[in-house]
């Protein structure tokens, strides 16, 4: 499969109910309607992957579409919320780059957009909201500087300088030189909850069938057969560059995209111990509470190899970088799990890492490369990809969504 000329084409939260429903819907080809110039505006899609690229397509798909009875078919390996990197993400929302010296790229955008969505999904599953919290500790001097220049200078809507006595005192450490707190829309997000909750939402929206299957081969067989049902999404995250099916070789290996395998391990406190701290903290690694009130996740790694760290490299590597951030926690702690997940990341730009959607060919899609910023970036950018596919298109076939933010078409130029 060559790429083909590709048509170029901000806030927050409430409440969450306890209700899940699994009811596979229909999905048969309803019409479509027409925009601009001729261009179909399908009635229908069908998106591979149902992690956080794929629920936030849906759930705008389902919102924007011109069509009461829009619908959409997920194909997944697994039920929603068990499988692939999203089901093992660490959940930290915030907007901040690595550094904390700045807001990221549609940093504050996609905090505004995501919690949007974590306000529709926490109405039926109201538990994916841990934390409307989280802790950035300054370990150096160059962390205290960023830091504190961001909360009162950059930030001071979303964050809050904290001298050391008290973030030492918040998160039961004594190394540090102070840190943030950040707040306002940021906060801990259990996301295999949040992923079952967006899924109900969407099933409010309109018809959704989620179908299990791991058969890559068959899956793209089926999507050349269903060309006049509506466009294919590939928001199967690593999988676009795993699966050899999806797409061919000589295109897969443009991608500019590399897998990054990203291990966690899961803490349990042991009972004599009263003084660790529940908070979610980062500074490089991050520590993150997880829905068993007794338990906190460690991670991640960022690694490159072939072969996976083993379990005692995996522990030896995480407390040597996370340590200062939760001593208490890891002197008084049992190993409970290990998580593993694989991402793709997109490659760096003077944007940062930002994810890869737009057009591959005439009938199909690639929304991937989300990277370590998931969370934060799904709902927005799922939301850009849904205005492109229902886009009325000009004159000279350009997409108005791609020329009011032209950054969108950055990896088209790494693919010639």
């Amino acid at each position: 499969m060559c790429l083909s000329r590709m048509l170029t084409t901000r806030a927050f939260i409430t409440g969450f109910g306890d209700r899940f429903s699994t009811t596979i819907g229909d999905a048969a080809r309803k019409e479509s309607t027409t925009t601009a110039l001729g261009i179909q505006s399908p009635s229908h899609i069908s998106i591979v992957g149902g992690g956080l690229a794929g629920l936030s397509t849906a759930y705008h798909f389902l919102t924007k579409a011109n069509n009461t009875s829009a619908s959409v078919t997920i194909y997944d390996k697994h039920s929603v919320g068990k499988g692939g990197a999203s089901s093992v993400a660490g959940g930290l929302l915030h907007p901040l780059s690595p550094r904390g010296n700045k807001v990221a790229h549609w940093g504050l955008e996609g905090l505004a957009s995501t919690r949007r969505l974590v306000n529709e999904a926490s109405k039926f599953v109201p538990e994916c909201i841990l934390r409307e919290k989280l802790y950035r500790v300054a370990l150096t001097e160059e962390n205290k500087q960023n830091l504190c220049r961001t909360a009162t200078e950059i930030l001071p809507e979303h964050c809050r300088w904290m001298e050391q006595d008290e973030i030492d005192r918040t998160l039961g450490i004594k190394t540090s030189l102070g840190g943030v707190e950040l707040f306002n829309g940021c906060g801990v997000i259990h996301v295999p909850s949040y992923l079952r909750g967006l899924l109900a939402a969407c099933q409010e929206k309109g018809q959704v069938d989620w179908k299990i299957t791991d058969n890559p081969a068959d899956l793209r067989l089926q999507s050349s057969n269903e060309r006049n049902k509506g466009p294919w999404i590939w928001a199967c995250g690593a999988g676009v560059i795993q699966e050899e099916e999806y797409f061919e070789k000589t295109v897969r290996e443009k991608f500019p995209l590399q897998i990054v395998r990203g291990q966690s391990i899961e803490l349990t406190p042991t009972t004599t111990c009263e003084n660790v701290s529940f908070e979610a903290a980062l500074c490089g690694k991050y520590i993150s509470p997880l829905p068993d009130k007794n338990r906190m996740l460690v991670g991640a790694t960022h690694e490159f190899k072939k072969e996976a760290l083993s379990p005692s490299e995996l522990k030896e590597e995480l407390r040597k970088k996370s340590y200062e951030l939760a001593p208490t926690l890891w002197d008084n702690s049992t190993v409970h799990a290990i998580t593993c997940g694989y991402r793709a990341q997109s490659q760096r730009g003077a944007l940062g890492r930002v994810p890869m959607i737009g057009r591959t060919n005439d009938k199909d899609w690639i929304y991937t490369g989300l990277s370590n910023r998931g969370l934060l970036h799904h709902g927005i950018y799922g939301e850009k990809l849904v205005d492109m596919i229902l886009a009325s298109y000009d004159e000279e076939n350009e997409c108005p969504v791609t020329k009011q933010h032209p950054h969108l078409n950055w990896w088209k130029g790494k693919m010639s």
